[in-house]
């Protein structure tokens, strides 16, 4: 009987968390209807036979080149984390590294402020055999990296042509200010976990006390015991990066690459419809503003914030601005999620039937 009173207690917590991603997926699409909706069915500046003709006005050379920088999104941080990981003596393949990617670009979209990337990304990094210090260290620096680099971005957009941010309205004004000055709060608090290990483990050793208490967990002190031998592991990472200031710099460009694969997309659509390469500053910087603002609200995706935001900063800049938005967003963010998702699937599944056969081996030699 008493078997029978805890089994329940223990299955609990997953039911929760399965329960919390299919409700946040909902949301993720419900939003997503929303939004085409209002794009396609209530804009005036939206029409099919306005899509189609630009379609078939496009030059295809452009379009593959929005393709390419699709996909050098999800590549160069599959770069930046084999970086990472290599740098720590764990080199994994190109294609493991890109399953990491991949995991972490399909759940930040479908997740509140992107917090289902770096737990998904986790998941198999560990069943990769990369300890868990590792694994930490490597997505923490990763996405302060990545984090940084929006920021730099954002700086360089004032910088270059600060008329670019008042085109857009006084409401997406204060979503730009609000994104950059959140980012910088976060890539705060990032380095302070980098850097500050107690934090990491007084967060952990709290969580396993509640757990304990819970009766959710068991063997505690045994929890403990590990907790604190993964803290050593944590700081000799902080200790190697220390001396390998190099290898952080290049994780920094490349996610900086990264985000400019991803206003890269805009302008190669601009550029396919016949836009002006006069414009392309205009065009490079406007969009980096609204990657900027979009992050200012902890909504899936962005789903929403970001099409507004495109379509109040271009209205004046590029014609039938929602036919634009349409194609640029359709490339960058809903091609890029179904290819990560398809990523994610054949890896879960690869994984499932890996663990399969390697059960059969253990009952065989068994």
């Amino acid at each position: 009987m008493q078997n029978e009173t805890r089994q329940p207690n223990t299955e609990q917590p997953k039911r929760r968390l399965s329960a919390h991603r299919v409700i946040w997926f909902l949301v993720f699409l419900l939003l997503v209807g929303l939004t085409l909706y209002a794009i396609t069915c209530r804009s005036d500046d939206f029409s099919k036979e306005k899509l189609g003709a630009m379609l078939r006005g496009a030059s295809p050379f452009w379009i593959v080149c929005a393709f390419l920088c699709m996909f050098g999104f999800i590549l160069f941080e599959a770069v930046s984390l084999r970086h990472l990981t290599t740098f720590l003596g764990h080199k994994r393949s190109f294609w493991r590294n890109t399953i990491y990617s991949s995991a972490d670009i399909y759940f930040s979209a479908i997740t509140p402020s992107a917090t289902g990337g770096q737990p998904a990304s986790a998941v198999f990094m560990l069943g990769d055999k990369i300890p868990g210090a590792v694994t930490t260290m490597v997505l923490l620096l990763n996405v302060m990296l990545y984090t940084v680099s929006l920021l730099v971005v954002g700086i360089l957009c004032f910088l270059f042509c600060p008329a670019a941010y008042f085109s857009f309205s006084f409401p997406s004004r204060v979503l730009i200010v609000a994104g950059f000055l959140i980012q910088t709060l976060f890539v705060a608090a990032l380095l302070l976990l980098i850097l500050k290990e107690k934090i990491i483990l007084r967060v952990a050793g709290a969580g396993l006390t509640l757990l304990h208490r819970l009766h959710l967990l068991k063997d505690v002190e045994k929890r403990r015991e590990s907790l604190h031998h993964m803290a050593e592991e944590y700081r000799e990472c902080i200790h190697t990066f220390r001396n390998g200031k190099g290898v952080v710099f290049r994780v920094f460009l490349l996610n900086m690459m990264q985000r400019l694969c991803n206003i890269g997309v805009t302008l190669c659509i601009f550029l396919a419809i016949g836009g002006s390469p006069e414009q392309i500053r205009e065009v490079l910087v406007t969009q980096g503003f609204v990657v900027l603002g979009a992050n200012a609200v902890p909504i899936p995706g962005a789903v929403g914030v970001s099409d507004g935001l495109f379509l109040d900063g271009f209205r004046e800049l590029i014609p039938d601005t929602a036919c634009v938005e349409f194609l640029s967003r359709g490339i960058s963010f809903y091609v890029c999620l179904l290819f990560c998702g398809s990523i994610f699937l054949i890896a879960t599944v690869g994984n499932a039937m890996r663990k399969r056969r390697e059960h059969r081996k253990t009952d065989k030699n068994a």
